[in-house]
This record gives C-alpha cells, structure tokens and sequence, in this order.
C-alpha cells in the first residue's frame, strides 16, 4: 500500500496525470491511500464508477487548490523582491544569514560571528585548505551557526565552508537564487570587497579541496607538472623508510627495507595508458631547482598577468560597442519621437536588447576583472615565498603544511606550467612564451627562450 497525503502529492500535472498514476498503481497491484479523507483506492475495484469519478474530481480540486497557493506565494515573493529592490523592505524577510541578527527593528552583524567569519576568509586566502578549516574550527570548538538546535552537534562541514566562501551575501547583498542582485547593501557589511575577491581568486587556483592524508601537502608542485609528450598531468609518488616483512616459500622470514625516495612521472606512462614517456624525475631536484634557480630570473618579468590585460582589452572594446549601440538607440528614438513608423520601433527594441545584453556582459567581465586584480603581484608571491622558505621543511607538521599550501597557491599564480620531456629533462614555462629547460640533476640547459608559432 502506497499512503500520501493526497492525490496532488502523486503529480503535479493535474487531474488526468494523477488519475493515470493511480489507476497504474492499482494496475501493478498496489492499494493507494489518502491521508486527508482517510480513502483507500484499492486494486481490486475496477469497475467502481464513482470512485473513478471521485478520483478525477479530488486529483482536480487538489492540483486547482495546489496552483492557487504557488501562485499566491510567488506574487509573494515578487512584492517582497520589488520591495528589496527600491529599498522599502523593512519586515523581516526568511532565510536572514545566520552572522547576522535582527535588533530594533534592524539588521546588525553578530559580533563574533563576523570575526570568525573574517578568520575563515584570512585563513583561506593564505593557503589554508577548507578541510582544514574545518578541522581546526571543530579542535577549538567553535559554536557552529545553525538555526536548528539538533544540528549543532554534528559540527562544522566543508560544504558550509565552502558556501560561506562564495555566497555574496558576506559582502551585504542581496541575491536571488536564479543569481539576481536586488540590492548591494540590503545587509550590513562582513566581508570587504577586496578580501572577497582575493578568496574568489583563491579559489579560481583550487581546482579541488580534496581532503589530505596527516603528510599532505608534500608536493608544492601540485597541479603544475604535465608530460610534454601527452598533455596528462605527472604523478607524485612518494615512498618512506619503512621496513616491509614477507615469509618465503621455505618459511624462512624476511625484512626488507624501503627506500625514501619521491618521483614525478608521467601518470598515463606509468599506467601504461597512451603514453610511453620514460622519464622519471626526482622530485626534490625540481622543487629546489624551481626555487633556488628559476625564482631570482623571475624577478624583472612584467608584473600584469595575461589574464588581466587580456580582460582590460576586452572591456575597452565592450565599452565601445555599448556607447556605439546607445548612441544609435538615442537617434532612433528622436527619430520615433518625429514620428517613425513601425519599423523603427522594432529596431529600437531590438537595439534595446542589444544595449541589456552587452551591459550584462560588462557587469560579468567587472566583476571577473576585480577578481583578477584582487591576486597578489608577482612581486608579493616572491616575497611570499621567500619568506616562508625555511617553514617549508618544518618538523611542525602545522607550520609545514601551512607554509606549503601557501607556497603553491603562489607558485601557481607565479608559472605557467611545468613539463617531463621524454628525454630526461624538464621545462618550466614561466608564460605561455617564455621557457627554461632543465636537466635531470637540475643544470641549466637553455636560457630563456621566446617561442612563437609560425
């Protein structure tokens, strides 16, 4: 027996669709029941006439009924979203973010919510992983911010991390789910647009956050080393000291020693998948050559990123075509205005919708442009990691991970990529045109090199 509450729960296509569902449930064997009315449409009845019609007339009046109330909550919500728009909203309106409280009438920032929330961005935006955020605001405790009571003892959680991290709110706006801004300062303010857009670019490095093992971040390279041969990303594979005990055949036992050692090789090669590079390189040779060789050559490279000239460019010439498109809408509606036939009004609504258009993207490349210039400079990753290069090799597990995460986040912003040749060497592109290769024992072997396609 299937129970539902009543027979809109089973379709919200109406009457005929839920009819249909009941009468292939019945079909199947299946007794169908509604909680409301206390009726049961039983398997057995197929020649009832009147529960036929019952079930037409109740599955009608249901979805009738059912249509009425979304339509009465949406024009709800849309009073609500034009009252938020032209500022006028003042009841309190669901859903408020739980860093913010409702005093007199007004909203204000929960005082040490907002400082924590601060921290998390901090922590973030230097290097610091969203497991491990977790990790250290569950160790210390920290009350978490649900509205529910029963939840709070379950503790922080990464995807809560994550949604704090990018939802705009932080920032006092209001923002539809659909993605549209009603208003910019609907709450009070927690986050500075400056640090937002700094974890957004952040987060544009971190194509994942997976979770770590107790030794992670040993790899400062991750997410740069590539085979040149293949395009596939390298492996890192990284053995310790350990004493392995097996029994032979005879009985007798036997302990073998492993070797510490860390390689970097082309993972498709390694799993014998189309690719055949045979080079395999030790790791510790190209993190020291990569800081102690290439870094001080990096130091004259101009500043601007590609990215951000390339975005710069894009909205000069955006800009251009939105004035040129205004300026043609301007004379059609004069023209309209001395009295213009039909088709100038198409034209103008056509043009319209060309202006909207071309403004939206303006908006889009504003707000990706004002990520990009929120990254630190060349200048500031190379101190950065200058700064933290003794912390690198820490016996604190805390300050090595830390120090590491962030020196990856800076040399990812500082290199282009890094690739094993199949001849036992490897190059580090600095750009997209200018490289230096290595070989296996990290000698110089070309200085840098500008390349350009035929």
């Amino acid at each position: 027996m299937l129970i539902v509450e009543n027979i809109d729960r089973l379709s919200r296509q109406g009457a005929k669709a839920a009819t249909q569902l009941v009468w292939a449930l019945n079909e199947a064997g299946v007794d169908v029941a509604t909680f409301h009315d206390g009726y049961c449409y039983k398997a057995g009845n197929n020649g009832d006439m009147m529960e036929l019609f019952s079930v037409i007339i109740k599955a009608q009046l249901a979805f009738e009924e059912s249509d009425k109330k979304s339509r009465r909550t949406k024009a709800s919500w849309d009073k609500r979203f034009e009252a938020i728009a032209d500022g006028t909203q003042k009841r309190p309106i669901p859903h408020t973010p739980t860093w913010i409280n409702r005093v007199d009438g007004k909203y204000v920032l929960d005082e040490h919510r907002a400082k924590v929330l601060n921290e998390i961005y901090d922590l973030y935006i230097n290097g610091m992983g969203v497991h491990r955020i977790v990790t250290l605001l569950n160790d210390r405790d920290e009350p978490v911010w649900n509205q529910f009571k029963g939840r709070t003892k379950n503790g922080w959680f990464y995807s809560y991390i994550y949604r704090l991290l990018t939802k705009r709110t932080v920032l006092g706006e209001y923002v539809t789910n659909n993605g549209r801004t009603l208003a910019t300062d609907f709450y009070p303010q927690a986050i500075s647009a400056e640090k937002f857009n700094q974890a957004q670019a952040t987060l544009s490095m971190r194509k994942s956050n997976q979770k770590r093992s107790k030794n992670q971040n040993r790899n400062l390279l991750t997410q740069l080393v590539f085979c040149e041969q293949c395009g596939g990303g390298a492996h890192f594979e990284h053995t310790t000291d350990t004493v392995q005990t097996y029994k032979k055949v005879s009985g007798e036992v036997v302990n073998y020693r492993r070797k510490t050692y860390r390689r970097l090789r082309c993972d498709r090669s390694r799993r014998k998948h189309s690719c055949d590079n045979p080079t395999i390189l030790n790791y510790d040779v190209v993190e020291k050559t990569v800081l102690d060789e290439l870094l001080p050559r990096l130091v004259d490279q101009q500043t601007e990123s590609q990215k951000l000239a390339e975005l710069r460019e894009k909205l000069a010439e955006l800009g251009r075509q939105k004035d040129a498109s205004q300026a043609r809408l301007d004379n059609i509606i004069d023209a309209i205005a001395d009295g213009g036939g039909k088709a100038l009004v198409e034209r103008a609504t056509a043009l319209e919708s060309e202006v909207e258009k071309q403004s939206q993207t303006i908006k889009d490349l504003q707000k990706q442009l004002a990520v990009e210039t929120a990254k630190p400079s060349s200048d500031d990753d190379m101190v950065l990691v200058e700064s933290l290069r003794a912390e690198l090799v820490s016996e604190d597990d805390d300050i090595r991970i830390y120090a590491r995460g962030r020196v990856n986040i800076a040399l990812r912003r500082l290199l282009h990529r890094i690739e094993i040749t199949a001849y036992h060497t490897f190059i580090v592109w600095s750009t997209e045109d200018a490289w230096w290769r290595f070989d296996e024992d990290g000698a110089l072997l070309d200085g840098e090199q500008i390349w350009r396609a035929a």
